[in-house]
């Protein structure tokens, strides 16, 4: 009998524990929040917020965990999707003028006429985002921590045959038309149908940017131009784009010096806009196909789908410098596996946003785990990415500019993946109390503005631990 009340005691003791934690799941399910429009004073330093010539909407519309500024300049507003591009704008701002300036100049003006100006606009659209232009502005990051990878077709491998079919087979978003020289290449059969004759400057085309490369060497002036002034050529700014386009392409006559052109409108240099090692070198340095051919043979050292390594470098969201900041990152961190199913992770990038988000990541866990970093494994977990250090930590990289526990945050963090004793998450930027809180009561060791090489300036920048603060 006494067998039997301990027996019975130990089942309704079991009945409440398994009541307790049913009732705790609920409440974690239902005390989750939603991103608010928040001060931008909150999010970044006041030097971020007004400036010489720009200023910054104080309300900002957090979505997808990323800030979403609206900066006013004076050549137009500019939306920037996180902290980092809106640093980025407003440090490519100096540059601006300069290539505004000079632009406008009368050296310029002479040189281009009306034909070449117009040439020179027309060619400013070869902008190398195409996967911005066609997707409009990115919400977030918010797919990357969600249960399942939301895949654009039966796998996210063929994400790039897909677009390739949307969008024409070498890759390029514009359909085919007339070039400068298609004219010369039908007239040499004589049974060739006769092709009318079309502007070619007024549309953007594979056979433009082929001319424009090997004919008048217009991407070798643009990266030079760009270098002088320390920003990055494949800048998805459009008003940098425009300009440095016009001032690349009238540099190509002969006729003029772009170099000249912008040192007799003011000193310039690399010192006018320092990008503090954010670019590498060889983004200025080398034309896009042979920088292709240098990232394809890095992440080669690291990924063995030939294929998938091609489909990635040729199509996607990531421009040249990020596709180099890529294989920059994984030849610091060399992990020992995962690279293939982490590229392919990668490819299903829709725009600049997503593909900053997955390169900052590798750099918040490379800067985090300093000399432990080599020889790791990068595993994707859901539609996002971890990466396992040698001593068996379990590093999660969120890149974020504030996070908030959100149902698909709370379900994400508590995966059965994510089950191991010591694990690490790394957040780029803030995070609310609650989502401080739900971190840590699920195991969590948490570092808040974790810090990584050229984290944007966040209001609070000095990097420090969470737990469940209120």
């Amino acid at each position: 009998m006494r067998r039997t009340s301990m027996l019975s005691r130990i089942v309704r003791t079991a009945i409440l524990v398994c009541a307790m934690s049913a009732s705790l799941r609920a409440a974690a399910a239902v005390h989750t929040e939603e991103e608010p429009v928040v001060d931008a004073a909150s999010l970044v330093e006041p030097a971020l917020l007004s400036g010489p010539g720009f200023s910054v909407d104080p309300h900002v519309e957090l979505r997808g965990y990323m800030a979403h500024f609206k900066l006013d300049t004076r050549f137009g507003s500019f939306d920037a999707p996180s902290v980092e591009i809106l640093a980025e704008r407003e440090a490519e701002l100096p540059a601006l003028e300069l290539l505004d300036a000079a632009t406008h100049s009368e050296a310029f003006t002479r040189a281009a006429g009306d034909r070449f100006a117009s040439t020179g606009k027309s060619l400013a659209k070869i902008v190398m985002h195409p996967v911005d232009t066609i997707t409009g502005i990115p919400s977030g990051v918010a797919r990357f921590l969600r249960d399942k990878l939301v895949k654009l077709g039966n796998q996210a491998q063929t994400l790039s045959d897909r677009a390739a079919r949307k969008l024409g087979s070498s890759g390029n978003p514009y359909p085919s038309d007339d070039g400068p020289m298609t004219d010369a290449r039908a007239g040499d059969a004589e049974d060739a149908p006769p092709r009318r004759r079309k502007n070619w400057f007024t549309r953007v085309t594979s056979e433009g940017e082929r001319f424009v490369k090997r004919e008048i060497k217009y991407n070798t002036v643009k990266r030079e131009i760009a270098k002088r002034l320390g920003i990055d050529p494949y800048s998805s700014n459009p008003y940098v784009q425009e300009r440095l386009s016009s001032l690349a392409w009238v540099g190509t006559a002969g006729s003029f010096s772009a170099g000249s052109a912008l040192g007799a409108v003011g000193g310039v240099g690399a010192e006018v806009l320092s990008k503090g090692g954010r670019i590498d070198e060889v983004v200025w340095r080398l034309s896009p196909d042979d920088l292709r051919a240098r990232n394809e043979t890095r992440l080669l050292a690291h990924c063995r789908d030939n294929l998938l390594v091609r489909q990635f470098l040729r199509r996607g969201a990531f421009s040249p410098t990020l596709q180099t900041a890529l294989a920059d990152a994984l030849d610091a961190l060399q992990p020992s596996e995962g690279c293939d199913l982490f590229l392919e992770l990668a490819i299903t990038a829709q725009n600049e946003l997503e593909a900053r988000y997955i390169v900052n990541g590798l750099d918040l866990v490379r800067t985090y785990l300093g000399a432990r970093e080599k020889r790791g494994r990068i595993v994707t977990v859901g539609a996002g990415f971890a990466y396992v250090a040698a001593d068996g930590e379990l590093v999660l990289p969120l890149a974020v500019d504030r996070l908030i526990w959100t149902n698909e945050v709370a379900a994400f963090v508590a995966r059965r993946d994510f089950q191991v004793e010591k694990k690490t998450a790394l957040v780029g930027g803030d995070a609310s109390p609650l989502a401080r809180r739900g971190l840590a009561q699920n195991g969590w060791n948490v570092i808040l503005r974790a810090p990584r090489k050229n984290a944007p300036p966040y209001a609070k920048s000095e990097p420090g631990a969470s737990g469940s603060d209120d």
